[in-house]
């Protein structure tokens, strides 16, 4: 049987990083809103949040998707490379995520390829355009760094 990974200190303090802090729920691009440490279930106009809730709320939206990312990976996995996974299908979203070239270069045991294909997801939607965007960039390249620690 396949050892189950648990996401650990290491992805928490990535992924917060790069999400930041919000205290106050915010307004996403696309109508969502969005709190804590990118918390969007739960999150509406109006509420507030303290940093140890918001990293409470943080570790309840990994659960979703630590569970996806142990089912889907086939591969023998490092925890570094875990926790860069989960970090990355948190970002992109979980069904992003199972359908990615990542998830399909892991599953062929072609790990430094599965880092590499996280660049395809740099780019977001402004404006009705797909555009890089640096804050994606630097996410991306955090990940892969993680994934490729030994």
């Amino acid at each position: 049987m396949k050892p189950r990974h648990q996401v650990s200190r290491a992805a928490l303090e990535l992924i917060e990083r790069f999400e930041g802090y919000r205290r106050t729920a915010a307004r996403l691009p696309d109508g969502r809103w969005t709190i804590g440490y990118g918390h969007t279930k739960t999150a509406r106009q109006g509420a507030q949040v303290s940093e140890a809730d918001a990293e409470a709320l943080l570790i309840y939206d990994l659960i979703e998707v630590s569970a996806g990312v142990n089912e889907w990976t086939f591969a023998p996995l490092t925890q570094n490379q875990f926790d860069a996974l989960c970090s990355f299908a948190l970002n992109i979203g979980l069904d992003n995520f199972r359908a990615s070239q990542v998830l399909r270069k892991i599953n062929e045991g072609a790990l430094l390829q599965a880092a590499c294909a996280m660049d395809m997801w740099r780019k977001a939607e402004l404006a009705g355009e797909k555009i890089v965007v640096d804050a994606l960039v630097r996410r991306r390249a955090a990940e892969k760094a993680l994934f490729l620690t030994a």
